[in-house]
């Protein structure tokens, strides 16, 4: 009974870890062309002064971030990567969110 309840205690860390390492390697990738842009296939999103006072209000988000969408080239540790989400009530294929570590930001099509 021991041995048993030992071997699940086991097997289900490396499980959750297994299937997070593999839904992280499977995310879409966007390259990070500069500070202010954001590709993705053959879409560019551009980040400036006018998609910040759309979306932010006194220093503060305006929106909801809904789900995780892919992530930037530059994600070097899986702790430490900045991720894309969509936002609530925006297509995916016109805005993106980008959250890193140190930095955030809405990137937009033109």
């Amino acid at each position: 009974m021991k041995k048993k309840k030992r071997l699940i205690l086991s097997i289900v860390p490396l499980a959750l870890v297994s299937g997070l390492l593999i839904y992280e390697a499977n995310l879409k990738v966007y390259s990070k062309i500069d500070a202010q842009t954001l590709a993705y296939n053959d879409k560019e999103f551009f980040k400036g002064y006018d998609t910040y006072k759309k979306y932010y209000e006194n220093g503060e988000r305006n929106f909801e971030m809904d789900k995780l969408i892919g992530k930037t080239d530059k994600s070097r540790f899986p702790g430490f990567k900045e991720s894309v989400w969509s936002i609530k009530g925006e297509s995916e294929n016109k805005v993106v969110f980008v959250k890193g570590l140190m930095a955030e930001g809405v990137y937009e099509r033109k």
